[in-house]
This record gives C-alpha cells, structure tokens and sequence, in this order.
C-alpha cells in the first residue's frame, strides 16, 4: 500500500515538473507512475469504495496541481504577460515610396532597382523592365520595394 502511494507522489511531482522542462518525457513517465500507483492501490486495497475514492482524489489532485503550475508559469521568468508583435525578417524603406530611379538588374519581375545611388530589391507590378528603365516606387512587401515603370 505505501509503494502505491509512493507511486503516486512521484508520479504527481514528475507531472508537475513537465510544466516547466519541454520534451513531454517527465510528464509521460509521471502519467505512468500515476496509473502504476492506482493499480498497485487497487490491488492491495480491501474495499473498491476506497479505491475509487483514491482515483477521483487523484483527478482532483491532477486538476489543481495542473491549474497551480499554470498559475506559476505565468509568474515565472519563462513567461511573457506583455502584448509583442510579431518577428518582421525585414521590412522596405516605406521613405522610399514616390520616389524615382532606375533598374539596375532586369526586373522579371523581381530584381535590383538603383534610387539615390542605393540598390535594392524591387519587384515590378508591370511584369518584365530592362536595365535602365526609369521606375517609381509605389510601395513595399516585406524586405523588398514595388515598383512602376515611371511615365512620361
């Protein structure tokens, strides 16, 4: 009967480990101590009312550990309570838009455009733009500027 419970303990205190070390294997382990315990209970036990009173105590115990270690977490150093955006790998230069320059690698649609003597990755709404021709930034996507060939 005190192996059962010793099962038990161990089980509970592994499960409420897995809260905190990723890898799902404390948890796994403990879930098996736990049923290992209840078995070993239901063996030695002289009445079944008791078992079963063992096993809903250990549902209850299993939801208050759960709602406890939760409550940890969000306490702990793991855990970020404020709002974040999300990660941007990169983004265009937005003071880029409305100005003009010129294609410096063949856009189709994708390539190089030259502005101010800077180059740039640029994508072309108007499809295929040979070297040189003179564009206007309408806008970005990402890391990337979209461009117009430029009228006139």
């Amino acid at each position: 009967m005190i192996t059962a419970i010793i099962f038990l303990v161990v089980g509970l205190i592994m499960i409420f480990f897995e809260f905190f070390l990723p890898g799902a294997v404390i948890g796994i382990a403990g879930g098996f101590f736990c049923i290992t315990g209840l078995i070993l209970f239901a063996v030695a036990s002289p009445s079944i009312p008791l078992t079963i009173g063992v096993f809903v105590a250990m549902i209850v115990v299993l939801f208050l550990l759960g709602r406890f270690a939760l409550k940890r977490i969000r306490t702990s150093k793991i855990y970020l309570s404020t709002d974040q955006e999300g990660y941007r790998a990169s983004s265009f230069a937005s003071e880029l838009i409305g100005k003009e320059g010129t294609v410096a690698a063949n856009l189709k649609p994708a390539g190089h455009v030259s502005i101010e003597g800077k180059r740039y990755q640029a994508v072309s709404r108007m499809g295929y733009l040979d070297l040189g021709t003179k564009i206007t930034v309408i806008g970005g996507e990402g890391g990337h500027l979209i461009v117009k060939k430029t009228e006139g």
